[in-house]
C-alpha cells in the first residue's frame, strides 16, 4: 500500500462509526502467517498514528497490538523488523503503553533485536531500532524497572557499546541519544551495578567522538570554495560532542546518586582476592581520567574553530559534578584547571554570551563551576597556609552572591576594581569576587591582565576601601597584597609606588 492509499485509509476509519474493530481487524493481520499481510498491517497501524496518534493509540494498546509487534522483532525479515519498529516508536508516546508494562515485557525483544540488526548492513534499520530503544529509555517511569535483571541490563549496554562504534556517524550519533537515556538510575540499580561494563561502554563512546574529531581535522578543505563545507563540518563535529558530553553527564549523574546508595558501592559477589575494579570508587576516578585525557582535549580542540553556549554549559556542570565524584581529588583538579587557564576561559565565556540576561543556564553553570573550584583552591594554598572556617565561610557567601553578577570582560573589570566612587554593599561584593579571581588566576600562573593595570586596580581598590572605611574580608586583603606584590616583583617600574598601597586596616 502506498503512502496516499494508506493516508486515505487512516482518514477514512477516523470518519468511520465502526472504528472500534480496526484493532481487533490489524491484530488478526498481525497474527497471519503471510509476511506481506504482517508488514501491510504494520503500515496502516503507522498511518492512522501519524494521522491522529492522541485519539487511537489507546485503541490499539488495550487491543495487545504492541505484544504482537515485539513478537515480530525476532522476524528474520528486515522489512517486518523496520515496521514493527516504527510503529512501536509511534505507540511509546502513549502514556497508556508503559502503564500496561508493555516495555517490561517487550524490553527483551528490543535489545535482541538490536543485537542481530547491527550484525547487518541495513542503516535504517540500525537507526529505526535504536530511535525506538531510545524512546523506551527515556519515556519509561522512574517507578516501573524496565531492567528485571542484570544480565538483561549488561547485554543491553554490550548492544550500545556495539553501536556507538559504528563506523556509519548516523547510527553512532542515535546510538549516543540512547547511551544518554541508559544512563539512569533506575535503569542501572539492579544489583550487582556492573560498573565494568559502563566503563566499557563510556570508552567506547569517547573513543568514537576523538575518531570522529581527529577524521574531520585530518581532512580540512583548502581554498574559499570549501569554506561551507568546512564550516558544515565544524557544525557536524560540534553535535556529535555536545550528544557524547550529554552521555557523559549522564554517567556522572549516575555515580553522584549511587555514592548514597550503599548497595551500589562494590559487586558483592566480587571475590575478596580480585582487583577493585567492579566498585564505585573506581568508576568515579575513570570518570576524572577520562575526563582528564579525552573530554578536556575534545572540547579545547573544538574552541579553538567555534564556541557553542549548549556544549559548554553541559562541559562545566561535568567538571562540576567532579568535585562531587571524586571528593579527594577536588583540590589537585582545581589547581590543574586553574593552571590551564580556566578561570579565563569561563569569565570570558560569562562575558561573551550572559552580559545581556541572555543564556541564564548557562551564566548558573560558570558560576557553580567557578564557586566550587574558587574554594577549593582557597581551602588548599600552594604558598600560605589555609583559611580559618570562619574565613572560608565569608568567602564562600560572598562568592556565591557576587559570581552570578560578573559577566564583564577583564577591561571593565579592571576598571570597575579602579572605581574610586562610593560602592553599595552588592558592588563591592562584585569587587571582591573580582578581585579573588584575578588573584587565584595569578598564582596559577594565569595572567591574562597586565602587572602594571592590575597593580593601579588592586591600589585604587584599596585607597577606596579606606576612603569609605571599610574592612574586607581578611582572605580578600592578602589576595590584594599578594597581588601588589608580584605585579611589582614582574614590573620593577612599580616597586617605587608599593609602599602606597601597603594600607594599615584596623
Amino acid at each position: 500500500m502506498n503512502q496516499d492509499g494508506m493516508e486515505e485509509s487512516a482518514k477514512n476509519i477516523e470518519g468511520s462509526s465502526g472504528n472500534t474493530s480496526l484493532p481487533l481487524v490489524l491484530k488478526k493481520l498481525l497474527l497471519s502467517r503471510d509476511e506481506t499481510l504482517q508488514v501491510a498491517s504494520a503500515h496502516c497501524i503507522t498511518a492512522v498514528l501519524v494521522h491522529s496518534p492522541a485519539k487511537h493509540a489507546p485503541a490499539f494498546i488495550h487491543a495487545d497490538i504492541p505484544e504482537f509487534l515485539f513478537e515480530h522483532l525476532s522476524s528474520s525479515s528486515e522489512v517486518l523488523v523496520w515496521s514493527s519498529c516504527n510503529c512501536l516508536t509511534l505507540l511509546v508516546e502513549e502514556p497508556l503503553f508503559f502503564s500496561k508494562c508493555h516495555t517490561v515485557y517487550g524490553i527483551e525483544a528490543v535489545v535482541r533485536s538490536l543485537q542481530g540488526s547491527l550484525k547487518m548492513n541495513n542503516i535504517e534499520l540500525h537507526k529505526q531500532g535504536l530511535l525506538l530503544f531510545a524512546e523506551i529509555l527515556t519515556r519509561q517511569p522512574e517507578e516501573i524497572k524496565l531492567f528485571t535483571s542484570s544480565a538483561m541490563c549488561r547485554d543491553a549496554g554490550r548492544a550500545l557499546q556495539e553501536a556507538v562504534s559504528s563506523p556509519v556517524l548516523e547510527v553512532a550519533a542515535e546510538a549516543l541519544k540512547a547511551t544518554s537515556a541508559f544512563l539512569r538510575k533506575d535503569h542501572q540499580s539492579t544489583p550487582p551495578v556492573q560498573y565494568g561494563e559502563l566503563r566499557a561502554l563510556l570508552e567506547a563512546m569517547l573513543n568514537r567522538c576523538a575518531e570522529f574529531s581527529q577524521t574531520l581535522l585530518s581532512r580540512r578543505p583548502l581554498g574559499h570554495a570549501s569554506s561551507r563545507d568546512s564550516e558544515k563540518a565544524i557544525l557536524q563535529r560540534g553535535k556529535f560532542l555536545l550528544s557524547t558530553l550529554e552521555g557523559f553527564r549522564s554517567a556522572c549523574r549516575l555515580a553522584i546518586e549511587f555514592q548514597s546508595e550503599p548497595s551500589a558501592q562494590e559487586n558483592p559477589f566480587t571475590a575478596p582476592s580480585a582487583k577493585k575494579e567492579d566498585t564505585l570508587e573506581a568508576f568515579s576516578e575513570f570518570l576524572l581520567s577520562a575526563c582528564d585525557s579525552l573530554c578536556i582535549p575534545m572540547v579545547m580542540r573544538h574552541l579553538e574553530q567555534t564556541t557553542h553556549p549548549a556544549l559548554m554549559e553541559v562541559f562545566l556542570s561535568i567538571l562540576h559534578n567532579l568535585f562531587v565524584i571524586v571528593p579527594h581529588m577536588k583540590e589537585k583538579f582545581s589547581k590543574k584547571l586553574a593552571s590551564s587557564s580556566f578561570i579565563r576561559l569561563t569569565l570570558e565565556l560569562k562575558a561573551r554570551f550572559c552580559s545581556d540576561l541572555s543564556h541564564s543556564a548557562l551564566n548558573q553553570v560558570c558560576s557553580n563551576f567557578l564557586y566550587y573550584m574558587c574554594l577549593n583552591l582557597l581551602s588548599a594554598p600552594e604558598k600560605t597556609g589555609p583559611p580559618s572556617k570562619e574565613e572560608l565561610s565569608a568567602v564562600s557567601e560572598l562568592l556565591q552572591h557576587g559570581l552570578p553578577q560578573i559577566s564583564s570582560r577583564s577591561p571593565e573589570s579592571l576598571a570597575f576594581l579602579s572605581d574610586r566612587q562610593y560602592m553599595e554593599g552588592a558592588a563591592r561584593q562584585r569587587q571582591y569576587c573580582i578581585l579573588l579571581l584575578f588573584y587565584l588566576a595569578y598564582i596559577h600562573e594565569d595572567r591574562f591582565v597586565s602587572e602594571a593595570e592590575l597593580f593601579e586596580a588592586v591600589q585604587s581598590f584599596l585607597l577606596s576601601l579606606q576612603d569609605q572605611g571599610e574592612r574586607p574580608p581578611l582572605v580578600v586583603f592578602k589576595a590584594s597584597i599578594y597581588l601588589l606584590a608580584i605585579c611589582q616583583d614582574k614590573d620593577n617600574t612599580l616597586r617605587e609606588q608599593l609602599h602606597c598601597s601597603l594600607i594599615s586596616i584596623s
